[in-house]
């Protein structure tokens, strides 16, 4: 009993001084963890950014990276919100409680060289385009680098100049995957009255020709070149200041007992993205594609039409290719008040099988 007495207080002291060398921090598939600390499942500070952070240089002053935490069987993972780069070092701060601070410098994947990644779409895929168009869709076969929009991406007129100012300046915007970006035209030169209209006009003037270009020399994920640059020639149509009417669109019915599509028309193109996931069937799943030209949508259930009543769910979100969304156009002269109000979030069309 006396042995056990003295044994205790050294096997705790022991741990509380060599407890440190018993933890591990890995960098795994993209997350960075610590284990052997038996982390508890909220943090002791009430933050966890407090015991674990992650930076992308050596100095104290750096702002960590952004991420989440989770504990998972005892072991604190923190995931980036950006996939990690290649060829870059990380250093890892974990402040234990009741311990000394650990850090520990990993790195991140090596350096590829062969390229793979290349544009595999750009949206609207129309070769004909309002002159108030919003936005373009730029998807990517693979993850790409970040803060290289502005230098990459170019609207170029008949003789192949670029055109100055014609995106919106803000931070990328990117969805989760890294693999398809947003790029808004400026909407000062859009909206009618604005300073950016009146001194440099829209950016796509009426029966004139253009160029979305986009450079081979854009790295993706890993720091490596595109296989080959992108270019996508339209003209400029009349701009669009109708909001569409999901009343006005056709629903062509398939048989009941088939799993035949479901198709609308439009009538018009509206916002490809949007379209994946703002217009649906009620009450049964299936698969949506968006045929070529964004005038359209199909929708094939996993399982054969019952008979009976349905309806199509459309968000009123929903935009076309110029910003309008039913009931509000997006270019509406600043000088004229906007009498028409969105008072529901969907609009219900109804439908029959037979």
């Amino acid at each position: 009993m006396r042995f056990r007495n003295v044994i205790a207080p050294l096997l705790a002291l022991a741990a509380l001084l060599f407890g440190a060398s018993a933890v591990s921090i890995n960098l795994e598939n993209g997350a960075f963890r610590v284990s052997g600390w038996n982390a508890p499942s909220s943090p002791p500070s009430g933050d966890w950014s407090r015991i674990l952070s992650v930076y992308t240089g050596a100095g104290n002053d750096l702002p960590a990276v952004l991420g989440s935490y989770s504990v998972e069987q005892g072991t604190l993972i923190f995931r980036p919100r950006y996939p990690v780069a290649a060829g870059v070092n990380y250093r890892v701060v974990f402040h234990r409680p009741g311990g000394a601070v650990i850090e520990k410098t990993l790195a991140g994947p090596p350096r590829a060289v062969n390229p793979v990644a290349r544009v595999a779409a750009v949206y609207p895929t129309a070769d004909v385009l309002p002159s108030n168009l919003l936005r373009f869709y730029i998807q990517f076969s693979e993850p790409m680098s970040r803060g290289e929009a502005s230098a990459r991406v170019h609207l170029l007129d008949a003789k192949g100049k670029p055109l100055p100012e014609v995106f919106l300046a803000a931070e990328e915007l990117w969805d989760p995957a890294g693999t398809r970006l947003t790029m808004t035209l400026d909407p000062g030169r859009i909206k009618r009255g604005l300073t950016s209209n009146m001194a440099l006009g829209a950016a796509i003037v009426e029966g004139r020709q253009y160029t979305l270009a986009i450079d081979k020399d854009w790295r993706d994920a890993r720091g490596v070149a595109m296989v080959e640059g992108f270019r996508k020639s339209f003209r400029g149509a009349p701009a669009d200041r109708t909001p569409p009417d999901p009343k006005t669109w056709r629903i062509a019915l398939p048989p009941a007992g088939s799993r035949d599509p479901l198709t609308v028309s439009f009538g018009e193109s509206l916002n490809y993205a949007l379209l994946e996931r703002m217009l649906r069937v009620s009450d049964i799943s299936g698969k949506i594609t968006i045929p070529p030209g964004e005038t359209g949508w199909r929708f094939v259930p996993d399982a054969p039409w019952h008979r009976g009543e349905y309806r199509l769910m459309v968000d009123t979100a929903i935009e076309d290719l110029a910003g309008n969304r039913p009931g509000l156009p997006f270019d509406v002269d600043v000088f004229q008040n906007i009498t028409e109000h969105i008072s529901t979030t969907t609009v219900s069309l109804p439908f029959t099988i037979h």
